[in-house]
């Protein structure tokens, strides 16, 4: 029964990060005067709009994965190379924030408050907090349909973006094998570590100020 559970939670907070990321996307696009987007209805909190198989299942046995892709138009933008950037970057940046939050939140309830809490609410909110982080240190590599390889592209002149694509293939090939090792998992860990013990301290700070 343990299982189902722990499972259960992990399909819960994988949707809630999917659906977040996909809606910030489409809504910071929408906002820059891609109404196209809008018109295709990613505009919205609807998981179902957001969500992709592949990057679920992902989250779901690797711990970290990617939304529905959306094929935003920056042909609406008045700086399409800055507004390309904000689209793909600002929800990475709200979703640390996201995680901040929550482990603010958490430091409340269990040190400050002092309030107990269930084990499975326990549980929920450490694993939204870990795949609020794993998606944004995922989501950093350049290859389609990570935000990494939007940001990428635009960065690069058109000569070394025609160049770094040949060798895309490849890198998702590598990107597949150190998943199914378990190389990538770990680094993960690590970074996961560290960005929780920053946000910690820097939550723990705050709350003795008050």
């Amino acid at each position: 029964m343990q299982i189902i559970i722990f499972y259960l939670i992990k399909a819960i907070c994988a949707l809630i990060v999917i659906t977040l990321n996909g809606f910030m996307k489409a809504y910071i696009s929408y906002k820059l005067g891609d109404d196209r987007i809008k018109n295709m209805g990613k505009v919205s909190l609807n998981p179902k709009k957001h969500f992709e198989i592949i990057g679920f299942i992902l989250f779901m046995f690797f711990g970290c994965g990617w939304v529905a892709p959306i094929e935003i138009s920056n042909i609406y933008y008045k700086d399409r190379k800055k507004g390309t950037i904000l689209v793909c970057a600002l929800p990475l940046i709200m979703s640390l924030f996201f995680a901040f939050i929550l482990i603010f939140l958490k430091n409340l309830v269990f040190f400050k408050l002092g309030i107990s809490m269930l084990r499975d609410g326990k549980l929920f909110l450490e694993m939204l907090i870990r795949y609020f982080i794993s998606f944004v240190i995922f989501n950093l590599i350049p290859i389609y349909p990570l935000y990494g390889h939007k940001i990428l592209q635009t960065i690069l002149p058109a000569n070394k973006a025609i160049v770094f694509s040949q060798y895309e293939k490849l890198l998702q090939i590598l990107v597949i094998i150190l998943l199914i090792s378990g190389i990538f998992q770990n680094a993960l860990n690590i970074f996961i570590t560290g960005i929780n013990i920053i946000f910690n301290s820097i939550n723990m700070f705050i709350l003795r100020l008050f």
